[in-house]
């Protein structure tokens, strides 16, 4: 087992460019508490899956790095695909949409922007709504 730098990591998807330089996800699974009074101990029933994250990165000049491309094919319901990779070999992919984009621009510093993504509303079902290659 070799450990993950994050140095071979990325994120990519639909108009998705620039100089992003860090990314975050949660994925999780609604849980319900079904325990009657007899029993001894809790009894769980699985739920949907679902996904949030946020990435960022430093803001440059490249085309349509924040614009309505971007914006347009990940907040429709349907919303986008994203694929996160660790490294090479190591990713998780997803339809998402982007709920928020946020910009910084400091005089005496860099220029970022982050961005916030949850599980597009097509993704449900019995089925992961996650492609998950990890080797």
């Amino acid at each position: 087992m070799a450990a993950i730098n994050g140095n071979a990591g990325n994120i990519s998807g639909n108009g998705i460019v620039g100089t992003l330089n860090t990314w975050s996800a949660t994925i999780s699974r609604a849980v319900s508490d079904v325990t009657g009074f007899a029993n001894t101990g809790r009894n769980r029933l699985l739920g949907v899956y679902d996904m949030t994250g946020s990435a960022g990165g430093v803001l440059d000049n490249t085309a349509g790095f924040v614009s309505t491309n971007f914006l347009a094919a990940h907040t429709a319901a349907d919303g986008g695909t994203i694929t996160l990779t660790a490294e090479s070999g190591n990713t998780i992919a997803a339809k998402c949409v982007v709920d928020s984009v946020a910009m910084n621009v400091n005089k005496t510093g860099d220029a970022t922007v982050t961005f916030n993504f949850s599980l597009a509303s097509t993704a449900t079902g019995t089925d992961s709504p996650f492609t998950i290659s990890w080797s």
